[in-house]
């Protein structure tokens, strides 16, 4: 099929079918055009690479009305009880409404993410060994009773001095296995 130029009707086009269907492929069919003309006149034309945006835009807020739809109202589906259409007294068939608790979750999520944690402004001591898990140890214990941080903060901190003391012991258990089989093998010469 021949790919006619892109003139400002097709542009808009191309931009009307775009809004509808949030589809570049969808759009470019509509308007005549190929995908590379419309991505290079949006590379050279800030008009068009804006109107370009909000039918994206328009396309996106479609799907969330969508969305919301069918997660608050609904969508009649018919009822079907063993492969077969269940009917009510005349004879039409019986209709149930369906709602979706992941497009419900999703709209949630997206108008109101997880809240991440605040900082927690608190000098833990240097860790240089184990046994300085301690001494840090005992300023968590100091710093919840004194209500600089709340229990839950220090059990997170807690569980960072846990991991580091993990990691160094396993570091030197490492290196000891080191120094143990550069003996051994310097045995053998």
């Amino acid at each position: 099929m021949k790919r006619l130029r892109l003139t400002r009707a097709r542009q808009e086009e191309f931009l009307r079918a775009l809004a509808d269907t949030g589809s570049i492929t969808a759009a470019v069919v509509a308007a005549g055009t190929s995908r590379t003309r419309v991505y290079e006149l949006r590379k050279v034309d800030s008009v068009f690479a804006v109107d370009w945006d909000e039918a994206e835009e328009a396309a996106t807020d479609r799907l969330e009305s969508e969305a919301r739809r069918r997660a608050v109202e609904g969508v009649a589906e018919p009822l079907v009880s063993a492969g077969k259409l269940v009917r009510d007294d005349a004879g039409q068939p019986v209709v149930i409404r369906r709602y979706s608790d992941h497009l419900l979750i999703s709209l949630l999520r997206m108008h109101r993410p997880v809240q991440r944690a605040t900082p927690v402004r608190f000098a833990l001591p240097v860790l240089s060994c184990a046994a300085d898990a301690t001494t840090a140890m005992a300023s968590i214990t100091v710093a919840v009773a004194s209500g600089e941080i709340s229990p839950s903060e220090a059990a997170e901190l807690s569980k960072l001095v846990e991991a580091y003391v993990k990691a160094l012991e396993a570091s030197e258990f490492e290196q000891r296995l080191r120094v143990l089989e550069a003996k051994k093998d310097g045995k053998r010469l």
